[in-house]
C-alpha cells in the first residue's frame, strides 16, 4: 500500500519545519595508509557534520544489495541496486517520505545531500533521460556505483526531478559523492538543469570534497581565489625574549563566522595542512610512540571529526534566533551529528551531539544478502543520541 499525498506532504513539511540538514560542512582528508597499506598508497577520509532547528531522529539504516527502489512511491524510475550501503535517515519519515541523507556502499562510494537554497528541480526528465526523484538521490547513487567517474558518466542521460519552490513538499539540496580513490562530484539542481562538477573541473577542484551551503558550487570555488594567498605554514612557538612572527600568522585574514561561504574557506583551508606533509608519513605517522599511538585511520577519523567541528563552529546554544513567539531568543542551528567515512576500508563513523564517543560500522561486517524488504523492516541503530556511554570513568584507575 502506497502513502497517500497529504502523509508525503506531512513528512516532507516535517523536515522543513526541523530545518533539515540546513547548514552543513562536507571535505576530504587523504592520509598516508600506514601502517597496513603499501608504500605510497593513501587512506581517503571524508567527514561531514549536520546542522538544523529542533532535533531531527536520526538512524543509521541497512541497505540490502538487491534492495528495489524506490520504496515508496514518488516520480523515480524503478532500479534494482547492486551494492548494499549503510545510510542515515529520519525514522519518523521513512515509511512515508523515504529519503536518505548521508552513507556509504560496500565499494566505499558515499553520497550526502546537503541544505542549497535556491535550488530548482526539473517538474520532469525529457524524453530519453531517467527520472530520479531528489529525495531518492543518495540511495540511487549508492545503491549502483562503485566509482564516481561510472556515477557521472550514468548522470548524462540522468534529470533530478521534484517539487517547484512553492511546493509543500519542497527540500532545497545539493549533493556530493566521493569514492575509494578519493574521486568527488557535486551534483546541483538550478534552472531546473541537473549540473554536475565532476573529477575534472576545475583541474580537479572537486577532490578536495569540499561543500557547504549557498550560493552554488562555482560561486564558492572562485570566491576561493580571494584567499590564495593564505599559507597554514608558518613560524613555530618562540623560544628567545624576540617572540617574532606569531603562531598560525599565515591565518590572519581566515573568516571565523559559520555562514557558508566562510566555512568552505575554512574546510578548504584548514584540510590543506595534512597534505603538504611528506607523502610517505615519516615523520608524523603514526604519531609519537607514546602510551596511544595512532596509525593513519586512527589519525584522520579523529583528525576529521575535530576539523569538522572547528569549522562548523555551531555547538548547542551558539546561534540563535529570535522569535515572535518568545520573549527571549531561541535556540537555532546546531551541530547534531558529524560522521567520518572511510573510502578505501567501507567503514562509516558518527558521534553525536550529547555523546562525542565514536561509534564505528564496518560494513565488511554486515550482511547485505537478503533480498528486497520494506522502508520498516530496514535494519537501524540509533545516532541521535548515539548509543552507550558519553564518557568512560577513570576514577578507579588512581
Amino acid at each position: 500500500m502506497h502513502p497517500s499525498p497529504t502523509r508525503e506532504r506531512a513528512s516532507a513539511r516535517r523536515h522543513q519545519r526541523k530545518g533539515a540538514f540546513r547548514m552543513c560542512t562536507n571535505f576530504l582528508l587523504s592520509v598516508p595508509n600506514v601502517p597496513s597499506g603499501p608504500p605510497g598508497s593513501l587512506q581517503h577520509i571524508t567527514a561531514r557534520c549536520m546542522e538544523l532547528t529542533g532535533t531531527l531522529a536520526t538512524r543509521l539504516y541497512r541497505v540490502p544489495a538487491q534492495q528495489k527502489f524506490p520504496i515508496f512511491r514518488d516520480h523515480s524510475q524503478p532500479w534494482t541496486g547492486q551494492y548494499g550501503f549503510v545510510a542515515l535517515a529520519d525514522p519518523e519519515t521513512m515509511p512515508e517520505f523515504t529519503t536518505f541523507i548521508d552513507g556509504i556502499n560496500q565499494a566505499g562510494l558515499s553520497c550526502a545531500a546537503l541544505w542549497l537554497p535556491g535550488t530548482q528541480y526539473a517538474s520532469q526528465a525529457d524524453s530519453g533521460e531517467q527520472p530520479v526523484a531528489f529525495h531518492d538521490f543518495v540511495a540511487w547513487a549508492m545503491s549502483q556505483f562503485d566509482s564516481v567517474p561510472t556515477l557521472v558518466s550514468a548522470l548524462a542521460k540522468v534529470r533530478i526531478v521534484g517539487p517547484q519552490p512553492d511546493a509543500p513538499t519542497y527540500l532545497p539540496v545539493h549533493f556530493i559523492a566521493t569514492d575509494s580513490q578519493g574521486l568527488s562530484a557535486v551534483i546541483e539542481c538550478i534552472g531546473g538543469q541537473t549540473i554536475v562538477y565532476g573529477p575534472d573541473y576545475r583541474n580537479g577542484a572537486t577532490n578536495d570534497a569540499v561543500l557547504t551551503n549557498a550560493p552554488t558550487y562555482d560561486w564558492q570555488r572562485s570566491n576561493l581565489e580571494i584567499y590564495e594567498k593564505l599559507s597554514v605554514v608558518g613560524s613555530g612557538t618562540s623560544r628567545k625574549a624576540d617572540a617574532g612572527p606569531p603562531v598560525g600568522a599565515g591565518t590572519v585574514g581566515l573568516p571565523g563566522d559559520i555562514t557558508s561561504p566562510s566555512r568552505f574557506i575554512k574546510a578548504w583551508f584548514l584540510r590543506k595542512g595534512l597534505g603538504l606533509l611528506p607523502r610517505d608519513g615519516k615523520g608524523w605517522l603514526p604519531t609519537a610512540k607514546l602510551d596511544g599511538a595512532t596509525d593513519s585511520t586512527q589519525t584522520a577519523v579523529n583528525v576529521a571529526l575535530q576539523l569538522v567541528q572547528i569549522v562548523q563552529a555551531t555547538p548547542y546554544g551558539t546561534a540563535l534566533v529570535s522569535s515572535d513567539k518568545h520573549p527571549l531568543p531561541q535556540q537555532g542551528d546546531w551541530t547534531m551529528w558529524q560522521v567520518a567515512r572511510d573510502h578505501t576500508n567501507a567503514v562509516y563513523y558518527f558521534n553525536s551531539a550529547f555523546n562525542a564517543t565514536v561509534q564505528r560500522v564496518d560494513l565488511s561486517q554486515l550482511d547485505f544478502g537478503g533480498g528486497s524488504v520494506s522502508a520498516g523492516k530496514l535494519a537501524s541503530v540509533q545516532v541521535m543520541p548515539a548509543p552507550g556511554p558519553w564518557y568512560n570513568d577513570l576514577s578507579a584507575q588512581f
